[in-house]
């Protein structure tokens, strides 16, 4: 891990449980489950540009995040960016958790300052050993796979405008906030575009009325209509 993490010493206890209730799969867990999981788990606060965890790291934990923001990314042979996936407050990053001896194909970083709970693998592999709750696990990682679908639609839109709207739409529904919270770089690394091309395109959006700049990273659609005329799937 990073050398700037700041481990907080009193464990997850101090959420009150609100990680766990944050993992769908792991609501309704007997209590002396619940409390084995927290007993185990750590709190952990991170500075903006520290890694959470590393590519081809062994994963070991699940991770809540409680306020903040992280992106999963890696880097193909031309050390261009790929963002895999962004997640922000509530959100849970829990990709191979179940998979025997796997290691993170990605890295984890933080975007922010952010707090997660890191809640120990073993733990929560032994609570989703109840047949009701693996049923769960089984539904969300139907969702994963719906969601990763939208992703890959959405990359293999060919017009860039299109592919821009679709992204920003996408970051949009699945954000609780109307605001969308992401410098160009990470836009550019989301939809494989240089990140000259995506402003050159944010900007005609802009003066066309599609979506208005708030803040010095912040971006909300305005025009949600229109927005869908120019995507093509």
């Amino acid at each position: 891990m990073d050398g700037n993490l700041l481990q907080r010493p009193d464990r997850c206890r101090e959420c009150g449980g609100s990680c766990i209730k944050s993992i769908a799969f792991l609501q309704g867990i007997p209590e002396d489950s619940q409390s084995q999981i927290l007993l185990r788990s750590n709190r952990k606060t991170l500075h903006r540009g520290d890694y959470l965890f590393r590519e081809d790291e062994a994963v070991d934990a699940l991770y809540v995040i409680s306020c903040g923001q992280v992106k999963l990314n890696a880097y193909d042979s031309d050390g261009r960016e790929k963002i895999i996936g962004i997640f922000s407050d509530g959100d849970a990053i829990w990709e191979g958790i179940f998979s025997p001896d796997s290691r993170y194909p990605y890295a984890g970083v933080c975007l922010a300052d952010t707090t997660v709970c890191q809640l120990n693998r073993a733990d929560v592999e032994n609570a989703v050993s109840n047949p009701q709750i693996a049923l769960r696990v089984i539904s969300m990682l139907s969702d994963k796979l719906h969601d990763a679908n939208e992703r890959n639609m959405i990359l293999s839109v060919n017009e860039p405008a299109a592919r821009i709207s679709a992204f920003l739409m996408y970051c949009e529904r699945r954000s609780a906030d109307p605001i969308i919270k992401l410098r160009l770089d990470d836009i550019a690394g989301s939809v494989g575009l240089r990140p000259e091309t995506v402003s050159r395109y944010l900007r005609r959006m802009i003066n066309d009325g599609l979506i208005e700049k708030v803040g010095q990273s912040g971006i909300r659609i305005v025009d949600f209509g229109r927005m869908n005329l120019l995507v093509n799937f």
